[in-house]
C-alpha cells in the first residue's frame, strides 16, 4: 500500500511539476477576480464609497476619502494587472500593503469573518515572490529584455 502511494505520488510530481504556469495564471486570475468584484460594488455606488470612507474615518484614518480612492483605486489597476499579467509583482507588492492594512483591521473579529483577508495577503505574497508565470505580459517583456541586454 505505502508503495503504491509512493509510485502514485512521484507520478503526480513528476506530470504536475511541468505545469506551475497554470496555478499562477489560475491564482491570478482568482485574486483579480475578487479584487475587482470588491472595488466595483463602491466604484458603482456614490453610497457605499461614501460609507467605506465614513468607516475608514471611525478607524481614525488621516484624510479617509483620499484613502477610499486609494484603496478603490489600487484594487482596480492592480487587479487589472494581474489579469493581463503586467508588472505583477509591483502589483503584488502594492496590494500586500492593501491586504496587511484589511488583516489588521479585520484582525479583531472571529477567525472566520479575517479568513478572505488572510487568503488574499498570502495569494499576493505568492505573485510577489513567484511572479506572473508564462501566459502573462510579464513573461513576453522579460524575452525582449533578455533580447536586448543579452
Amino acid at each position: 500500500m505505502i508503495d503504491m502511494l509512493v509510485r502514485l505520488h512521484g507520478a503526480a510530481e513528476r506530470r504536475l511539476a511541468a505545469y506551475p504556469h497554470i496555478g499562477l495564471l489560475i491564482l491570478r486570475l482568482t485574486v483579480a477576480g475578487h479584487m475587482l468584484w470588491a472595488a466595483q460594488l463602491h466604484v458603482f455606488s456614490w453610497t457605499r464609497f461614501v460609507g467605506f470612507s465614513n468607516f475608514l474615518g471611525t478607524l481614525n484614518f488621516p484624510w479617509p476619502t483620499f484613502f477610499a480612492f486609494l484603496a478603490i483605486g489600487s484594487l482596480v489597476v492592480c487587479g487589472i494587472a494581474f489579469v493581463l499579467g503586467a508588472y505583477t509583482r509591483l502589483a503584488a507588492a502594492v496590494m500586500v500593503i492593501y491586504f496587511v492594512v484589511a488583516a489588521v483591521v479585520d484582525a479583531s473579529q472571529p477567525y472566520p469573518a479575517a479568513y478572505a483577508a488572510l487568503a488574499s495577503l498570502a495569494a499576493v505574497f505568492c505573485l510577489m515572490f513567484a511572479g506572473a508565470g508564462r501566459w502573462s505580459i510579464d513573461r513576453h517583456w522579460r524575452a525582449v529584455d533578455n533580447s536586448l541586454f543579452g
